[in-house]
């Protein structure tokens, strides 16, 4: 069931390349890009469709865009900030206009300048926070590590004005079906079950090593029925 997870690259070091090979030995058909990634610094268009086939010849999809640069930086220095989303975006759209995640402040103006880029290209853009920003134009990215920080999380989860579109599971496995992060256990029987029963079906991205994604991979589906 490996093939309806995607693996991101944040955790790798590896050449864009070997990743992507190392990622499908191991049986994954997903990947999520890092825009920040050393191999994709100004990528041009023959870049773009480069890497296009080679997700194709390793039977690989992209499943979305990560751009995380710190929140900081959006204040810090928008302009080029900016400029730098807007690389993401161009990746974006030579892979179908897949959705780009963000890491932005709870900044209005910030904000309407992200969604406006990315509307702009037709293109969905996500947030990663705990809870989703109350801009019904922006997706939201769920990190279970800092959905774990709670005090109840299922909860809080469930209170949610809307559904997150992706899921990013990282951490260490504990038993059959946990995940720890920093001293902090999350239940993914729990999750999958608040999840069922608000009929919301995300993207489930694992923020691993191909090698720990395996292992993550096996708690994921130990903890529910289902494909995300």
């Amino acid at each position: 069931m490996k093939e309806h997870l995607a693996v991101s690259m944040r955790a790798s070091s590896a050449h864009a390349r070997s990743f992507f090979s190392d990622l499908s030995l191991h049986g994954f058909g997903n990947v999520q890009l890092n825009a920040l990634h050393h191999d994709f610094s100004s990528m041009s268009d023959s870049g773009r469709r480069d890497l296009a086939s080679t997700l194709r010849r390793n039977e690989l999809r992209a499943s979305g865009v990560d751009f995380l640069a710190l929140p900081s930086n959006w204040e810090s220095e928008p302009e080029q900030t900016l400029m730098n989303f807007g690389a993401a975006v161009s990746i974006s759209e030579a892979l179908g206009r897949i959705p780009v995640s963000v890491c932005i402040p709870d900044n209005e103006e910030i904000v309407e300048a992200v969604v406006a880029a990315g509307l702009g290209t037709g293109i969905l853009v996500a947030a990663h926070r705990c809870a989703p920003l109350s801009n019904p134009n922006i997706a939201w990215g769920l990190p279970t590590a800092l959905l774990a920080k709670e005090e109840r999380p299922m909860r809080t989860l469930a209170e949610a004005s809307f559904g997150p579109l992706a899921l990013r599971l990282s951490g260490e496995v504990v038993g059959r079906s946990a995940l720890e992060t920093n001293a902090e256990t999350l239940d993914l029987t729990e999750l999958r079950g608040v999840l069922d029963a608000m009929r919301w079906n995300p993207i489930s991205v694992i923020d691993a090593s191909p090698e720990q994604a395996v292992q993550i991979a096996s708690a994921w589906h130990s903890a529910g029925p289902g494909q995300y």
